[in-house]
Formats: structure tokens, sequence, C-alpha cells
């Protein structure tokens, strides 16, 4: 097996008191395996080179999520990354996950992560909403998200979490989906109206990188956009989220293309509109208000016959897929 001597590149962080880190870059040069693992890596360093340096590790099987970090741009399990796949030009960086406390060097506070995840109340609650009959492919939906192993990956490269740190996050998303799709669940409304409030289901930019750094493939994105079809079905419309999804919807339906005019009205109301008064003169003076009069898409009597094929046929989102029996 072929060797080659890659450049570690890893943030040091040492607190210094009072909150306040001292941060550096340290690089360490470790000959091994293309296909050894980055945290094999970290082990040999700590273990040869600098004793002091501090990360996470646990069961070196993708199982745990300790040992999840910042790996050459991307949040990445150290145990499942080989090293050959994500150097660049022989370098590979290392950091602390993003969007959660430091507490030394690669190790992250990971209590905000998991209050987040209490929030959602992750357990059964017992009401009225629960099956009375349970179908052979009710547990589908279930069985994809509780393949997550709490590694933080997906929050820590959330853009909606750098930038609001009050948003739920999709960890705790995709688990809520986790028991709103349980056929045993007895109170699916309530929670539903629960993640109706703001910085909750509705406040995710579906900017996919959950889905791209997920290492158990649970796809939290797609959870969040079956939460909102489900609420929507219950009738949670009346917040921001909600009726700028429903103004979509009608403008696609009825021109094929938005009305821009009009959207901020319908999705953040008369008050909301005002208060970005001062945006909109900026975009007047730069000739950038949209027209009042919506460009209407040709064939839009083809993208009606869509419609009308989805609300006769609507998908179904409470089984992952149609089951397949064996002939």
């Amino acid at each position: 097996m072929s060797e080659e001597t890659y450049t570690f590149r890893i943030q040091r962080n040492t607190p210094t008191g009072n909150g306040r880190f001292d941060t550096r870059w340290q690089e360490f040069k470790v000959t091994l395996p293309t296909t050894s693992t980055v945290l094999s890596a970290l082990e040999e360093i700590k273990a040869r080179q600098d004793g002091t340096l501090t990360f996470r590790q646990s069961c070196r099987s993708a199982i745990c999520g300790s040992c999840a970090m910042r790996i050459s741009g991307r949040t990445r399990l150290a145990c499942k990354t080989q090293v050959g796949s994500v150097a660049r030009d022989k370098v590979i960086e290392v950091g602390p996950q993003t969007n959660q406390p430091v507490l030394k060097d690669l190790a992250i506070d990971i209590r905000p992560f998991f209050e987040r995840v209490r929030r959602v109340d992750p357990f059964l609650k017992d009401g009225p909403e629960s099956a009375k009959k349970v179908t052979k492919t009710a547990y589908d939906q279930v069985n994809q998200v509780t393949q997550c192993i709490m590694c933080g990956c997906c929050y820590s490269d959330c853009t909606m979490a750098e930038v609001s740190p009050a948003f739920l996050g999709p960890a705790a998303l995709a688990k809520s989906f986790r028991f709103v799709s349980d056929p045993r669940e007895g109170m699916k409304t309530e929670r539903l109206e629960f993640l109706s409030q703001p910085d909750n289901m509705w406040s995710c930019s579906r900017c996919t990188m959950c889905v791209e750094v997920c290492p158990k493939d649970v796809k939290p994105m797609e959870a969040i956009v079956k939460l909102r079809t489900r609420g929507l079905e219950k009738g949670l419309r009346s917040g921001v989220g909600a009726r700028h999804a429903l103004a979509f919807h009608e403008d696609i339906q009825q021109n094929g293309d938005l009305n821009e005019f009009t959207l901020m009205m319908r999705s953040v109301g008369l008050g909301g509109t005002l208060a970005e008064l001062g945006s909109a003169l900026h975009l007047m003076k730069k000739g950038k208000i949209p027209s009042p009069f919506p460009h209407k898409a040709e064939k839009l009597g083809e993208l009606r016959k869509i419609y009308d094929i989805l609300e006769k046929n609507p998908l179904d989102v409470e089984t992952k897929a149609a089951e397949i029996v064996p002939e």
C-alpha cells in the first residue's frame, strides 16, 4: 500500500479565560497510507508529536458522531474520511465545527446543539392522533430519519444557523419529523404548530448543505420540506413562511412567473412591507423595482395541467416509497 507525506494544518484553540481563545494554526507532517483516516492521523500526531492536541473520538466506526470536525472546508467524521480523498496538494486543513462554541482545539461544546433537540420533545406523546391501524409501510419515513447519529455535521455547515443563532437547526427538525411521521404519535398537530413558529421549519433556506455533509444520508432538508407540507395540510398557514410559499404557488399556477411587486405584501403583510420602505426606495433609485404587471409564461395551459394532475394525484408524504414485493 503506497504511503504519502501529508501536511496537517490544524487550528489550535487555547482558552485564555473569560470566553477568549488564543487561536493559531499549527502544521504537522505525517507519513501514512492514502487510505488511512483523518482520525488515525490525528492520533498519530497526538501520540508522537504533540500530546496536548485535543479532539473527541470514540467508536471509530461512524456510529457515535464524536469525531465530527471541519476537514478541508466541510464538516465530516474524521473516522470515516480518508486522507487521500480530502488532501489538496498533500495539505489537509482541520478545525473545529462551526456555529458552536469551542472548548479547546478541535473539541466543541455540544450542549447548545442538544438543547435544540430537547426543545422539540424527542419522545412519543399520548394523544388523540395516534393511528388505530398501522400499515406495513408506515415506518418508512421514520426509518429514514432515525439513522441520525447526532454528530452535528449538518448544524455546523448550516448557512441559516450561521446568520441566525435562534434557528432550530436541521438535526432538531429532522428529529421532529421522526415523531410527526410516527403513526404512534398522538400530538402531531401540536408539534406542527410549534414548528410553524419563527426560527423553526420555515426558516430553512434550503441551501442543501445539510444533505451534502450528512454522513448517514438522513437528508434533513427533505424532512423539513415534508414537515412544511404537513403543516399546510393541517391549515397552519398564518406564518410568514407559509404565506410566502402559498404566494409562490399561486403566482406560478396563475402566471407561470412570480409577481414580485406584490410578493412581499402577501408574505409579511403591510407592517413588514412598510418596515422595508427604505430598501424599496433604494431599489427604486437603481431602477430595480419590479413591474406590477407580472409576465405570463408561454403555454400556461400546459403548466396548469400539471397542477391539475398533482391536485388529483397528491404526493404521498406518509411513506418514503411504494412498497416493493418480490415476485
